[in-house]
């Protein structure tokens, strides 16, 4: 990412920045375990790593035709697609409606207007489909 400070407004006390996101996907997916370690978090209801996959696919599917601000220019409807398909998958699956919502990934989607945002949304995206995997995220 170029040096323009990119921040997305998770809610009115987090902002993810270049220097946050994986902090904050952490925080998002896990808690800490009775033993002081961190688990997956208890209050996020049972989601298959396939259906994220599924919602982390959406996002991956307009990040590899995006590689320059010029191109977030002509690709910019489909984060609103994005959106769409992720209200979709809400309605669908209330534990797809429950990561979604917690994680902000809707919510984020309407504030990216340039390109560092956009691939600042997309390392947080894979951040929490990995910390989801790596706090033991049911297959």
């Amino acid at each position: 990412m170029r040096k323009e400070g990119a921040v997305l407004q998770l809610n009115d006390k987090v902002a993810i920045d270049e220097s946050s996101y994986a902090t904050i996907a952490e925080a998002v997916v896990s808690e800490k375990g009775a033993g002081g370690g961190r688990v997956l978090k208890s209050t996020l209801k049972p989601l298959s790593m396939s259906k994220l996959r599924s919602i982390y696919g959406l996002i991956t599917n307009v990040y590899t035709r995006v590689s320059s601000p010029d191109d977030l220019g002509q690709n910019i409807s489909d984060l609103q697609y994005i959106k769409v398909k992720m209200a979709y998958e809400s309605g669908r699956d209330s534990s797809a409606k429950d990561f979604i919502s917690k994680a902000g990934l809707m919510h984020l989607l309407d504030q990216i207007k340039t390109y560092d945002q956009f691939i600042l949304y997309c390392r947080y995206a894979e951040s929490l489909v990995a910390y989801f995997k790596f706090y033991g995220g049911k297959e």
